[in-house]
């Protein structure tokens, strides 16, 4: 028996970014038509050496090592080999499960097609045994972690206001059944009793690309709403940090911020390998499964 983490991936260098992009468009709950054999190979040889320069500024994704981290503390804490494996890039599930059955984690609080599900799709791909662990965003230890780093990232937090930025997807995901934006809008109620210091809390997405129409408000856009305010982000869709949260928010949207006139702008680091983080998630594979640690 063995504990796998499991999240979409990350690039550390020009080769990896090309793999993420790739897998990424290949994968049918992002395109879901046969385009995506034209599409996948195009993207990814198009932009990956565009993209990797903004990759440079923060010196590759984090996702690596933080996950690592993270396995290596889950390992020592519940006495129960512990992996990860990423959907787009190496190391892939097929490679280091061999005919054995697994507890399967994936590091996504909040289900949506694109994740979770996709997720499980690769269980079913390479038919591995799995117990499953579901999303966790209504945890009270989980929320109890957000909460505090949060709080720990400020003084004063009822002069900032709070803007939950969570990863967007495509409205026609929502209509198709995707249960993610009310479970995001069903989480940000609970911490909202968390957190009543605020001068306000809201959502914003992030991460919109291509044409269609995706969730909203979109976080570029909502921000012109805080000219001459303290704005703290906090990314609810991410357990690691990674592009998203170290390049898109703390860099892109920062630069946009100070465009903006915004006064303070600062964005809370993700739940990561801390020694809490790790033992919420070990604690979540002894209630659902009743894996006793030695």
């Amino acid at each position: 028996m063995k504990i796998i983490l499991h999240n979409m991936g990350g690039a550390r260098n020009e080769k990896e970014l090309k793999e993420f992009l790739f897998n990424m468009f290949m994968d049918k709950r992002i395109i879901s038509s046969p385009l995506k054999y034209f599409l996948a190979p195009l993207i990814s040889n198009l932009r990956y050496k565009r993209v990797w320069k903004n990759y440079e500024k923060i010196g590759g994704s984090r996702i690596y090592a933080i996950t690592q981290s993270l396995a290596k503390k889950i390992e020592n804490l519940s006495g129960i080999k512990t992996k990860y494996a990423f959907r787009y890039t190496k190391p892939h599930l097929k490679d280091i499960i061999k005919n054995e059955e697994i507890i399967f984690l994936p590091l996504y609080p909040h289900y949506s097609f694109t994740t979770y599900e996709s997720s499980l799709d690769e269980l079913k791909e390479n038919k591995i045994k799995a117990k499953i662990i579901k999303p966790f965003y209504k945890h009270p230890k989980f929320n109890e972690i957000i909460k505090e780093n949060i709080l720990n990232s400020i003084d004063n937090p009822e002069k900032w206001h709070l803007i939950f930025s969570a990863h967007g997807i495509p409205k026609k995901l929502i209509k198709k059944g995707d249960l993610y934006e009310n479970q995001v809008k069903e989480h940000i109620e609970i911490l909202k009793k968390l957190l009543p210091q605020f001068k306000s809390i809201s959502l914003a997405f992030q991460s919109r690309f291509g044409f269609s129409e995706w969730l909203k408000p979109y976080l570029h856009e909502y921000l012109k709403n805080y000219k001459n305010e303290n704005i703290l982000i906090y990314p609810i869709s991410f357990m690691i940090d990674n592009s998203e949260t170290d390049l898109e928010l703390k860099i892109e949207y920062a630069h946009l911020a100070k465009e903006l006139g915004i006064k303070n702008y600062k964005v809370v680091e993700c739940p990561n390998d801390s020694e809490k983080t790790a033992k919420f998630l070990t604690e979540l594979v002894n209630e659902s499964y009743n894996t006793k640690s030695e």
